[in-house]
């Protein structure tokens, strides 16, 4: 079992989570962001439709995989997508991971990104 330790951090450590106007960064990086946006919408277009939706499925569990490990949250894509599936483990640690990941990809801005039609797929 993890043991979750508060270091009374302070979320403004965090800081900044985007430039500031006054940024000599903020047009060059803005520009990549375009670039990169851009790329990913034509990458999109080539893709046949029927492909669509299964990779937004992906991208969402890596997101959620991704998000929970960084949090110390060791879910395995596998127990992931049984979660999804409403096929939880009988361990109470590893099944409280997965219904943190079922509502971390069903209810969460993850989703919306994924489907969003600038974005999304």
């Amino acid at each position: 079992m993890t043991i979750v330790q508060d270091r009374e951090e302070i979320p403004t450590l965090m800081e900044p989570l985007r430039l500031s106007e006054s940024s000599r960064h903020r047009a060059a990086l803005s520009d990549l962001a375009l670039e990169l946006a851009m790329q990913a919408a034509s990458f999109r277009s080539s893709l046949p439709k029927v492909i669509h939706a299964a990779l937004a499925d992906l991208v969402r569990s890596m997101n959620c995989y991704y998000s929970n490990l960084i949090e110390g949250h060791h879910t395995h894509p596998v127990d992931i997508e049984r979660a999804l599936h409403n096929d939880y483990s009988l361990n109470p640690e590893k099944r409280n991971l997965q219904l943190e990941a079922k509502a971390h990809i069903c209810g969460s801005a993850s989703s919306f990104i994924v489907d969003s039609p600038i974005f999304g797929w």
